[in-house]
């Protein structure tokens, strides 16, 4: 059985720190977002170098990622799945 706090999850937050993403601002990006509560994970180059930024959603790719775009995926995915609101 699942309780209410396991089915209510934050999503898995991954930011390329990789030396493109990093110079078009992903470490930047993952501040902010660490600053705003959320839990960020360095990821690997995943060869989206002309897309930098590049974050990873649960799992779904943002290129040319914003502080507006990583928010807008979290709100979609929110309205569609159990995950934890604020």
């Amino acid at each position: 059985m699942t309780t209410d706090s396991e089915s209510a999850k934050e999503p898995s937050i991954e930011v390329c720190f990789g030396p493109e993403c990093s110079d078009c601002g992903g470490r930047e990006l993952a501040q902010e977002l660490q600053a705003l509560g959320m839990k960020t994970f360095e990821g690997d180059c995943r060869d989206q170098c002309p897309n930098a930024p590049l974050v990873l959603v649960d799992n779904r790719m943002i290129t040319d990622a914003s502080l507006e775009k990583v928010q807008a995926r979290i709100t979609a995915l929110r309205a569609t799945s159990p995950l934890k609101q604020d």
